[in-house]
């Protein structure tokens, strides 16, 4: 039991001693904003597009698809969405704040940290297959799901536009790594072909610098000051997140007979804090952007204790 115990605080702990240490830095004005900036950007547009590149590049998804693990990854981030904008709606009497609290709610920080706890509980750099083909389906889903709900509740009574929706999927950095990594995933699969020393080399560079910095600028950009306001609804939103979600979707798929890594993936799917992107996108649709900024800080620190509990139950039932 103590051995389970320390296995989940040592995988879950580094996640967040590299967030602190961006907050704390920012706060000691070592992280000046221009830098927090570039970095975001850096992140987003190079490091972790090479990261998805490669990974996907390396994976066989005729070993790692399975239509049961899809099921569980599309149909429950669909359920929970539908079911908590009627919860919102019924409980949040401004639309703007129902739309922040549901794009909160539902969108979780897959990539920066989930990536990062799949690595550490799995000891290894190189992410299971079915944690790229989460990717691949719930990335696009997530910028439908919250252009939808954003436009709806921002703009009562105005039609959700396709064309916006198509070109935020088509340019998203993250899903244009996927993209471009699945023609070399089948070459690699199917072919003797394999992916040149330098090119491998380069981009392994590059991603290897998406998880610490990815980690150190959200602790920079965890702002304190959001929270007051809107706690009842960041609680409700929290709990949502980082407990309802991987205590239905968990034991479904132990249920359903996935294997240990899909359940380990969904777990971190469903169980993993806010992204910054809820934060970001909300603010640039009209939304309540402190909501959404303060759904980000609390599940932060709610997940410290969240998590840490999910991976000692995974390692107690022997799945990780």
């Amino acid at each position: 039991m103590l051995e389970n115990f320390m296995f989940s605080v040592n995988v879950s702990l580094p996640i967040f001693v590299l967030m602190f240490l961006g907050f704390y830095l920012r706060k000691k004005e070592m992280l000046t904003e221009s830098f927090i900036s570039s970095a975001n950007t850096l992140i987003f547009q190079v490091a972790l597009p090479a990261k998805l590149i490669l990974d996907t590049a390396k994976t066989d998804f005729t070993q790692s698809f399975d239509w049961k693990f899809l099921l569980l990854s599309i149909g429950g981030t669909l359920l929970f969405f539908g079911l908590f904008w009627w919860i919102g709606a019924k409980v949040i009497k401004e639309p703007r704040k129902v739309g922040a609290f549901v794009h909160g709610a539902v969108r979780g920080n897959y990539v920066y940290i989930g990536f990062a706890l799949i690595q550490n509980i799995l000891g290894t750099a190189t992410l299971p297959g079915e944690a790229m083909l989460a990717s691949a389906f719930i990335l696009p889903l997530y910028n439908i799901l919250a252009v939808i709900v954003l436009t709806i509740t921002n703009h009562p009574g105005e039609k959700v536009d396709l064309k916006t929706v198509l070109k935020q999927i088509i340019t998203n950095p993250m899903i244009l790594g996927v993209l471009i990594g699945l023609p070399f995933s089948f070459l690699c699969t199917f072919t003797d072909f394999e992916i040149p020393f330098a090119v491998d080399k380069s981009l392994s560079y590059l991603g290897n610098l998406t998880t610490p910095l990815a980690l150190i600028v959200i602790g920079a950009n965890t702002k304190i000051t959001s929270i007051a306001n809107n706690m009842k609804s960041i609680i409700m939103a929290c709990i949502f997140r980082l407990i309802l979600q991987p205590l239905v979707i968990v034991p479904l798929a132990m249920l359903m007979g996935l294997g240990s890594h899909a359940i380990l993936v969904l777990f971190v799917l469903f169980g993993v804090p806010a992204a910054a992107n809820v934060y970001i996108v909300t603010k640039k649709m009209g939304g309540d952007a402190d909501l959404g900024a303060g759904i980000i800080v609390v599940g932060v620190l709610m997940s410290l204790f969240t998590l840490t509990a999910g991976v000692f139950i995974l390692r107690t039932l022997g799945i990780v």
